[in-house]
């Protein structure tokens, strides 16, 4: 009897000491899991917003200038007048030029008379007809002087070619000025309204259709947005900064919106090709186009390492092709800088709650 209760006894500890081992390894190998937290993932379409600023300004906008230099004599208005198709803006003091004109007038006066009189003297054979010929250059050489001298005249004096409002004088009376030197700058009220022109880069400008949709945004109006939309694209980049510019149509609405005015764009492109987006704290080491990422793999309960290649790089996140992560709903984020492949890991969420397991 009594060696019975020995080996029942050695029986009870043995069994007792094999499962403290089991529960033991466990916990062992528990507490070795490296903890992770995941981000779900999925294919979209949505649009990936391209942020860039610029100035708003009017979309018909130009400089006027006097075709020929000389000393201001008339000043009629002054920045932000509004101003009517015809109306005289400035002009020149035309001592000089009316002198150019009546010198003009006088040589074409003068080569019409000469003319006249060799044509009788042919009529009677007492010239020849080069001695015409002749002539008759000379007064058409004569004319053409009096209209470059008439045309200069004209343009002595800036008139407004449309109804509009000045944005800029830069000139004033009794200055001296060069042929073509800006004297107003006018907005034209016969445009389409208010346009923004960004720069945007190679990558981004062939995301961009027209008429793709866009919200601006204004210092001068906080929290409040304005719908616009893509009306020009660039066919080549900027030389000096080797941007695209883009060209955006601006609806102001009620609201007064100011040349000159700095704006913020988001612009979102259309057709997006499927993508998946992803936090950029999954991303670890790479090379070149590429990168490493980890996913869980459910049913060992270990960390996966996924070669993906990002397409978009934005801020706070990236995107690859659906292709890159087939077969996968979710992404290991934080911790996934300590993984290697094949690591066990254990999901927690942010806040280090335990979940007990992951979705492949």
């Amino acid at each position: 009897m009594k060696i019975y209760h020995v080996f029942g006894i050695l029986f009870l500890i043995l069994s007792c000491k094999q499962n403290y081992v089991t529960e033991t390894d466990e916990s062992t190998s528990r507490s070795q899991a490296r903890p992770v937290v995941l981000e779900e993932i999925e294919t979209t379409q949505a649009p990936i917003p391209i942020v860039a600023s610029g100035l708003i300004g009017s979309e018909a906008e130009m400089n006027l200038s006097f075709k020929i230099g000389g000393i201001i004599s008339q000043m009629r208005v002054d920045e932000g007048a509004r101003v009517r198709k015809g109306q005289l803006l400035a002009s020149l003091r035309t001592t000089e030029i009316d002198a150019q004109v009546v010198k003009a007038r006088q040589a074409m006066e003068k080569a019409e008379r000469d003319l006249q009189r060799i044509n009788n003297l042919y009529a009677d054979s007492a010239a020849t007809l080069e001695q015409v010929e002749n002539l008759q250059t000379a007064l058409d050489v004569a004319k053409a002087d009096f209209d470059i001298a008439s045309f200069n005249q004209s343009y002595s004096r800036i008139v407004a070619p449309t109804r509009g409002r000045v944005l800029k004088r830069f000139s004033e009376r009794n200055e001296l000025v060069e042929p073509g030197t800006p004297i107003f700058r006018l907005a034209s009220d016969e445009g389409r309204g208010f346009v923004m022109k960004i720069g945007v880069a190679d990558r981004d400008v062939i995301r961009i259709k027209m008429n793709d949709s866009a919200q601006v945004y204004f210092d001068a109006y906080p929290g409040e947005s304005f719908k616009a939309y893509v009306s020009e694209i660039a066919e080549a980049a900027d030389p000096m900064t080797g941007t695209f510019e883009i060209e955006l149509q601006v609806n102001p609405g009620k609201t007064i919106l100011k040349n000159g005015f700095v704006g913020k764009v988001e612009l979102f492109p259309t057709n997006e090709e499927p993508y998946i987006r992803i936090s950029l704290d999954a991303l670890v080491e790479g090379a070149e186009e590429w990168a490493n990422v980890y996913v869980p793999d459910a049913s060992t309960q270990v960390a996966r390492q996924v070669k993906v290649r990002p397409k978009f790089i934005g801020d706070g996140f990236f995107t690859v092709e659906p292709e890159a992560l087939e077969g996968f709903s979710q992404v290991i984020t934080q911790g996934s800088a300590y993984l290697q492949n094949g690591d066990s890991i254990r999901i927690v969420t942010n806040t280090g709650e335990e979940v007990l397991s992951a979705r492949p």
